[in-house]
């Protein structure tokens, strides 16, 4: 049996809810006009931190609640809601474009929610270079009415001792038609490790009568998460575990809503009743589940949060398209699908969507920026470039056009100008860290170390949890033959992303990139020893092998690291370029040696690894008659 922590009924004084804050800030006001449609408005709200804090939890007031649907906060590390709130006249500025949610959390007010302190031991971490963005999405009274949120904020006293992760789960693919009184619609989503549910919250709009969410284990068994058999949109809530839900690998987790779109459901803002698809306006319908959860074993977060993000491209993309079916002029929806597409790793999609974007709907630089970096992202940077000078053209304070352009010049050796636009894209919005990033991998190429670590330095400041930071000040340090201070990056590495290779083998690798041979195997036969069931020390020792043209010695490495199984905290596309990797390696080894049934199994598993590869399979039917 699940126990729900259910709080006393609401209080609604003129208090905090959850105790006097550290910090109160307020949301700009907004006068909202009496007549029109919905309104979403975003709104950036001061806040001043010299130094990253952890924040145990955050309260949402609002002044006016009666004209207001729901309110979300999110951060920015992009600057992109200063800009635009800047270029609008009025208080915020229009769209839902906000940036996203705190890492793990769901800030969020809605009708009758009732506020929480947060989760002991949960905490996340607020930049001093991120802005806070208020989401808003206002709906008229029939009179003007002014919009306004206080905010407390509670900080941690303490780091988390647990690393939460939001997952949102349930159907895009909404389509009521007028008329239904009982619509159902269901999604899944299977959980790739043991996880455990702390909070949930489910979210729908006037349409929905009930919903239920169910976790179905391996087994069969199956288990109520929450059930609302007459749901009412304006009595919204987050609902806490009494104590978190254990829940193991491949458990399914199933959300069913139910909808009436029928003129007897007095709820229903269409009259006559109409279709009705996915959307966020309140005339729209949403069939969403927002879990907040940890996994049983710390390491395993990323294996979780690769694979809930590939469920959540796909459910996005499914959404878009959806709307665009019901109103193909949505640029909103041919902008965010082109976006998802992307992500996906399809740009072609993305490309094609974005041209007719631009073709038949207004030029703004967005689309236009995000034209380039589809471009980019489908290998073509010369039109890339273009494209992203049309962008900072239009708007010379766009930090992601700036961003986009640096990327596509360095993509084509033009190092010194992309210098220049990766500096200009961090002037303007300092939290850019993949811009950090890529600067400094820039400035290493160029043989600037010094410098390189300096933007390194300065990005460790405002995001001491990134492991890419640590792993290029490691690449920095070897290049200056400075290993011990490289191992020492190497292991703050491995802290902050458990599924990076031991310390020693990324040394191993920066070493043999220096073409200090002995040194590189040194330190993967120690690594060996120190963990003898990881599969990449005989794989990096069987490569340095066949650069010396041991070929028993590198069969016998390339072997030893097939047998091994790959480590439970590697996400699938990690996994799978080892295998790739790997099996590629066995494959030109039996090549070079003439072993055709070495040949025909390294074919074989890089084939399971990459099964839509002709060539594999090409070449997989040769070896086959040949032997």
């Amino acid at each position: 049996m699940i126990l729900l922590f259910f709080p006393p009924a609401p209080v609604f004084a003129d208090g905090w809810q959850t105790g006097t804050p550290d910090l109160v800030i307020e949301s700009p006001a907004y006068t909202l006009a009496g007549e029109g449609g919905d309104v979403f408005r975003n709104f950036v709200v001061p806040i001043s931190l010299d130094s990253p804090r952890w924040i145990e939890s955050i309260e949402l007031r609002p002044e006016n609640p009666r004209a207001t649907h729901h309110a979300r906060l999110g951060v920015d590390s992009s600057n992109e809601s200063i800009r635009r709130d800047a270029e609008d006249p009025e208080p915020g500025y229009a769209g839902m474009a906000w940036g996203q949610d705190p890492d793990g959390q769901l800030v969020i007010w809605a009708p009758g929610m009732v506020a929480s302190r947060g989760i002991p031991g949960i905490a996340w971490r607020f930049y001093p270079q991120t802005c806070l963005v208020l989401h808003t999405h206002m709906q008229q009274t029939g009179k003007p009415e002014v919009v306004k949120f206080r905010i407390g904020i509670h900080f941690a006293k303490e780091a988390p001792k647990q690393h939460p992760a939001i997952l949102r789960i349930g159907s895009c693919d909404i389509d009521i038609p007028a008329g239904a009184a009982h619509h159902v619609v269901t999604d899944q989503y299977i959980l790739p490790v043991d996880t455990d549910i702390h909070t949930i919250f489910p979210h729908a709009h006037s349409l929905c009568t009930e919903l239920h969410v169910t976790a179905e284990r391996a087994d069969g068994s199956r288990q109520p998460l929450i059930s609302i058999d007459r749901f009412d949109e304006n009595w919204h809530d987050s609902y806490r575990f009494a104590t978190p839900v254990p829940l193991p690998k491949g458990t399914k987790l199933i959300s069913t809503f139910a909808y009436d779109n029928t003129a007897q459901n007095i709820r229903n803002r269409n009259h006559p009743a109409r279709r009705v698809g996915y959307g966020s306006n309140v005339t729209d319908e949403m069939a969403d589940v927002y879990l907040q959860v940890t996994t049983v074993r710390p390491d395993q977060r990323e294996v979780l949060m690769e694979d809930y993000k590939s469920y959540d491209l796909r459910s996005q993309i499914t959404g878009c398209k959806k709307s665009l079916e019901l109103d193909p002029s949505n640029t909103w929806s041919q902008e965010g699908l082109a976006t998802f597409y992307v992500g996906q790793g399809e740009p072609a999609k993305a490309i094609a969507i974005l041209e007719n974007r631009l073709k038949i709907g207004p030029k703004a630089v967005f689309p236009v920026t995000s034209l380039g970096m589809a471009l980019l992202a489908g290998g073509d940077s010369v039109r890339a470039e273009a494209q992203l000078r049309q962008a900072v053209a239009m708007d010379p304070k766009y930090p992601l056009a700036w961003f986009g352009l640096a990327k596509s010049l360095a993509a084509q050796q033009k190092n010194d100008p992309a210098e220049e636009a990766y500096r200009k894209a961090i002037d303007l919005a300092p939290g850019l860290l993949e811009a950090h990033l890529n600067l400094a991998d820039l400035l290493f190429r160029k043989g600037q170390f010094k410098d390189a670590a300096q933007v390194c330095t300065a990005a460790i400041n405002d995001s001491p949890d990134t492991a890419n930071i640590y792993l290029k000040l490691a690449e920095i340090s070897a290049k200056q033959r400075n290993y011990t201070e490289s191992l020492e990056y190497c292991s703050k590495a491995r802290e902050a992303a458990p599924y990076t290779h031991p310390p020693k083998v990324l040394l191993a690798v920066y070493c043999s990139a220096n073409g200090d041979t002995d040194r590189a195997l040194t330190l993967l036969r120690e690594a060996r020893r120190e963990f003898p069931t990881h599969p990449v020390p005989p794989l990096i020792l069987g490569q340095l092998a066949c650069q010396q043209q041991q070929w028993n010695d590198a069969r016998e490495e390339f072997t030893a690291a097939a047998a091994l199984p790959t480590p439970d905290t590697w996400p699938e596309s990690h996994r799978r370029r080892f295998l790739i990797l790997l099996h590629t390696q066995r494959l030109q080894l039996a090549q070079q040696i003439q072993d055709i049934i070495m040949a025909q199994d390294a074919l074989t598993q890089l084939l399971k690894a990459d099964p839509t590869n002709p060539q594999l399979k090409k070449m997989a039917d040769q070896l086959s008659g040949a032997r």
